[in-house]
């Protein structure tokens, strides 16, 4: 039935695919805690590409984990600032990335939600 290993199951393939991400993004943070920030960006890079490449949804480590603007991962107090911010009804997270400047911005909570 099985002749030698062939083509790999998706299931198989997509768990690869997290599992390198998770490594490179790791290995990412190690290298921005160092003050590699080059290494960090290229390491963000080939995570980020694996993800294309293998149509993988974003993990949470690359959508909120790396800066937009610059690509270095989003490390509390080395990295980024992280401030909460009341604006009017909203409750916002905006981290500020140290490098490079950007804003993210992401609701916390709205206020008349349960929390």
């Amino acid at each position: 039935m099985n002749e030698g290993w062939g083509r790999l199951s998706r299931g198989y393939a997509r768990g690869l695919g997290f599992r390198a991400i998770e490594r490179l993004y790791a290995a990412a943070v190690e290298a921005a805690r160092s003050g590699e920030y080059d290494y960090a960006r290229l390491l963000v890079s080939r995570a980020d590409e694996i993800q294309r490449v293998m149509r993988l949804p974003k993990p949470p480590a690359l959508r909120r984990g790396a800066c937009r603007r610059c690509r270095v991962p989003l490390i509390p107090g080395v990295t980024a600032r992280y401030r909460l911010r009341r604006d009017g009804r909203v409750l916002r997270l905006v981290v500020t990335c140290m490098l490079c400047g950007y804003i993210h911005r992401y609701i916390v909570r709205a206020r008349g939600e349960a929390g």
